[in-house]
């Protein structure tokens, strides 16, 4: 092993001088490397110290028995500043400006109310002490301690921490405890939403037919539509949606037609498209009221501007439409996300679809062969001529020759049903009956 101090020696102007600072150089067992680090001191005793005790805790790391430099000097360094370190690294990352902002706070809020000032103040009991003294929702929990393990999990992964101290701690179960339950329009509903909504009919429209957020409603400009084609669309851009990805929006040829009928009345010069129309949370409620809709209704169930975005997913829903095609649409990462989150239960037809299983208790008949020779269709006009009215045989046939039949079970008749009722004959008469039938 390899333990020494020194100061270095250089030539400036053909002349010798010596640094007046030490240096350490040392190699422990089994290493092939010296390492050559500087001691910051001028006293000789000082250096051999200060070197001493690097090699003795790089020694204790090789075995084992001492965390590595970069962990200890993490570990002493206020939460604060890691906090401030990872925010610039997201910021260097373009993440979303709301989303970085509201993750700070997050962080900070859980940073005082828990008393956590370093790494080691951090545990598992502490965060879920603070959780169970909160009365905000399941979702809002959950957001908290995604926040906090985002924050942890970056440390780790740049070695910071050994490991995330959180990594365990399981989510609030949030299904049936949503504070703000959402509701999807009924068609009713938003025909009378539309009749009182004067201007802000087109911002309606394009909510429920497209899906877009009331951000990205309110950051549509001029250049995003495209009105004139074979196929209208809207182009969102990706500065503008959620998931930061553009997106091409078909449209509806009803909102195509209120498009163009707003966008030749903009002012010029406007460049966003909703500029002035689009409505506040309180012309919301107000434009509810005065079309009979209840913002809250007895169930709970809120039906606010979010809810536009609900109601086309349960029109989809409703229209039969594929699962993965209404999650292009929604514009969801998740086919569950559309299909249980956004699509309104309540108003699919189910009771429809029950009524349309097939029944368990009614035997079929068990006469294959008559069974697949339906001449006639329950609604086909049979000719009075052809059909007696009172028994159900063919009239034209000879008295005679009629009962020979019958007893010889040459042709079987079905009992009248009533209007529009089936007569069956077997398949080996089927030529000498159609001969009768139609001479």
């Amino acid at each position: 092993m390899i333990c020494t101090i020194f100061r270095p020696k250089r030539t400036k102007n053909g002349k010798g001088q010596v640094s007046r600072l030490y240096r350490g150089r040392y190699r422990l067992e089994g290493e092939t490397k010296i390492n050559d680090i500087p001691l910051h001191t001028s006293d000789k005793r000082v250096a051999q110290q200060k070197l001493e005790e690097i090699v003795k805790n790089r020694q204790l790391e090789s075995a084992g028995m001492l965390p590595p430099e970069a962990l200890r000097n993490a570990a002493q360094s206020p939460l604060e500043q890691h906090l401030k370190q990872y925010v610039a690294d997201l910021a260097a990352l373009n993440r979303d400006g709301q989303y970085v902002y509201e993750l700070k706070n997050r962080v900070r809020r859980l940073i005082r109310d828990c008393g956590w000032t370093l790494l080691r103040d951090i545990t598992a009991d502490s965060f879920q002490a603070w959780r169970a003294k909160q009365v905000l929702s399941p979702k809002t929990l959950n957001e908290y301690l995604g926040s906090i393990s985002s924050l942890l999990n970056w440390m780790e992964k740049h070695e910071r921490i050994a490991r995330n101290p959180l990594q365990h701690v399981q989510k609030v179960q949030a299904n049936g405890r949503q504070v703000r339950p959402r509701r999807a329009f009924t068609d009713d509903e938003m025909q009378r939403l539309l009749a009182v909504a004067e201007t802000r009919k087109v911002v309606y429209l394009t909510a429920v037919y497209t899906g877009l957020r009331r951000s990205e409603l309110a950051a549509l400009e001029q250049d995003d539509l495209h009105l004139e084609g074979e196929k209208p669309f809207i182009n969102a851009r990706a500065s503008t949606t959620k998931n930061h990805q553009q997106a091409v929006i078909a449209l509806h040829p009803d909102l195509v037609t209120e498009m163009r009928l707003h966008v030749a009345k903009l002012p010029a010069g406007t460049s966003t498209i909703f500029a002035g129309v689009m409505p506040t949370m309180k012309r919301f409620k107000a434009d509810l009221t005065a079309a009979g809709i209840e913002f809250i209704n007895a169930k709970g169930y809120r039906a606010d501007f979010h809810s536009l975005r609900h109601t086309l997913a349960t029109n989809l829903a409703r229209a039969g439409t594929a699962p993965r095609v209404a999650m292009e649409i929604m514009r969801h990462s998740d086919m569950r996300l559309t299909a249980k989150t956004y699509t309104d239960a309540g108003l699919l037809p189910v009771a429809d679809a029950v009524l349309k299983l097939p029944s368990l208790t009614h035997k079929k008949s068990a006469d294959s062969q008559i069974d697949s020779q339906d001449l006639f269709r329950a609604g086909h006009d049979v000719s009075s001529k052809g059909a007696d009215s009172a028994t159900g045989y063919y009239s034209e046939l000879p008295s005679s020759e009629e009962d020979g039949r019958e007893k010889n079970g040459l042709v079987k008749t079905s009992q009248k049903l009533g209007d529009g009722a089936r007569y069956r004959v077997r398949t080996c008469d089927l030529p000498r009956v159609k001969r009768t039938l139609y001479r």
